[in-house]
Parts: structure tokens; C-alpha cells; sequence
């Protein structure tokens, strides 16, 4: 299956203009006001259709991530050159959830087994960040959990759109580099025991005493055989939960060079 020709749907309720024609709103004074939002810390995506044709272009937390058509990735000059008579809309988003969706702009749909709402439990236990496709429907998810747009049909079959370096390999890679690096900027291995002895009911793998789950100075280890949608989400709470222990904030850490990853949102680390 091929990325679709259409874009996942945007939830409209974060919608801060819709549809407005580039006759009466014209290009000048669509990229004057994209500047200023920019300037202020936008997130979230701009689209401009005229007939069959679309394109999209996303900030995340006022950086221009860039432009993208069914074709693949485009300039600003060129998408109002080629649609000079658009109507257009902007739709503001989490960074997270912004990120995403430049993120997934070219990736294939990968079919589900089952149909919904039975798919929620598998998505929500593995912590899915991606987007969700069932029958005409389209919602963003971070860490298991829908955060915009509208969901699936009961019945529907689903799709998911995932994040490049969100496969189990490079997650795992990700983590073992995010424990590293904030191991020297706040050593964690004691607070890391105490919160997964606290959070070993709820995630077994975290159990000090089974070992599918280890830190030691800021090493990880991943017991081979442990199922990523086990271990995906118990490393994201024990982080949290060792972060709150020490009294650290994710943006007192210098993680700069980890933040332009994909696997930063596919991860969860900024998900409410």
C-alpha cells in the first residue's frame, strides 16, 4: 500500500482560520501573517487546496519544518505558483503532534489486525505515536493516547502511519541514548530502582528483580526477547517517574541533538 494521495484529516476544533479564498485573503497577506505566527512560537499545519490539488506545511514550535504535496516535499514559491487561487486553512497543534505529522508525510499505511474500537487496547498498551486511519476518519496519537481528530467508525479496519525510527530497533537505540545523556547531566540509576520497584505492578518488565529492564550508570539493557509494547511504554513512565523523583525538567537537560529525531516523538516524551 502506497502513502495516501489524500492527507489525514486535521481536527477542525483546532482550525484558527478555514477555507479562506486566496482571492479575498491573498498570498501577500497569507505569508505575512504565517511570519508573525511564526515569530511567536507557532505549531501546527498549513493548507492550501485548489480543485484535486493540495499541499501542507508545518511549524513546530516556530521552526518551518517544510512544505509537502501527494508528490512529495515542495517549496513555499512553488506551492503558490502552482495554486495561485487556493483556499486555505491553518490548524494549530501541540509541537508533538505537529511533528508528527511532518514526520509521517510520506510514510506507507500498515494494516491492523482487526477492526475498531478492538485495536484501541494494542495501541494505547503500546504506547502507538503515528496516525490513525479508519474508514474515512484520521486522528493523531502520542503515547498511546488520541490526541486530535476524529476516530474511527465502529467496524472500520485501520491503518496506522509510523514515524520513520519508530520501529523497535531505533526506539531502542533512542532510549539507551537518552539514558546516557542524562545520566551525566543527572545521575538516575538510584531513583531509576526506586520508581521501578513502584511501577513493577503496572509494568512487570520493570521488576529489578526479573532483569528484562536495567539501568546501571546510565547504560540500558533490553532483555532481547521482551515485546516492544511492553518495554515502550514502561520506559517512558519510569523516565517520567525518575525525572519527578530527581526534580528535573525534560528542558533543563541538554538533549538539543536528540530533538530533530523522529524517535523524540514517537516516543512520548512531550505527550500530556
Amino acid at each position: 500500500m502506497h502513502p495516501p494521495s489524500t492527507p489525514p484529516t486535521l481536527p477542525p476544533d483546532r482550525a484558527v482560520y478555514t477555507r479562506l479564498h486566496t482571492d479575498h485573503y491573498p498570498w501577500t497577506e497569507v505569508t505575512v501573517d504565517l511570519a508573525v505566527r511564526q515569530a511567536g512560537g507557532l505549531s501546527g499545519v498549513f493548507e492550501a487546496r485548489q480543485g484535486p490539488e493540495w499541499a501542507r506545511f508545518v511549524w513546530v514550535a516556530g521552526h518551518l519544518r517544510g512544505g509537502f504535496t501527494a508528490a512529495g516535499d515542495t517549496a513555499w514559491t512553488a506551492m503558490t505558483a502552482a495554486l495561485p487561487r487556493a483556499e486555505v486553512t491553518l490548524t494549530e497543534l501541540g509541537p508533538t503532534a505537529a511533528e508528527l505529522v511532518w514526520t509521517c508525510r510520506g510514510e506507507t499505511p500498515e494494516a491492523l489486525q482487526g477492526t475498531w474500537p478492538g485495536v484501541r487496547g494494542a495501541l494505547e498498551r503500546s504506547g502507538f505515536s503515528g496516525v490513525l486511519l479508519g474508514g474515512a476518519a484520521s486522528s493523531l496519537w502520542e503515547a498511546g493516547r488520541p490526541v486530535g481528530g476524529p476516530l474511527p467508525p465502529e467496524g472500520a479496519p485501520c491503518h496506522t502511519l509510523t514515524p520513520p525510527g519508530a520501529d523497535a530497533a531505533s526506539l531502542a537505540a533512542f532510549w539507551a541514548e537518552l539514558l546516557a545523556l542524562t545520566h551525566r547531566s543527572a545521575p538516575l540509576d538510584e531513583a531509576w530502582r526506586a520508581v521501578c520497584v513502584r511501577l513493577s505492578a503496572e509494568h512487570p518488565c520493570l521488576d529489578p528483580f526479573a532483569r528484562e529492564v536495567t539501568v546501571q550508570g546510565g547504560r540500558l539493557r533490553l532483555e532481547p526477547d521482551l515485546p516492544a509494547e511492553e518495554w515502550r511504554p514502561a520506559l517512558l513512565a519510569a523516565f517520567r517517574g525518575t525525572l519527578a523523583r530527581l526534580g528535573v525538567r525534560l528542558a533543563d537537560l541538554p538533549l538539543a541533538e536528540l530533538r530533530g529525531q523522529a524517535a523524540w516523538s514517537a516516543a512520548g516524551l512531550e505527550a500530556p
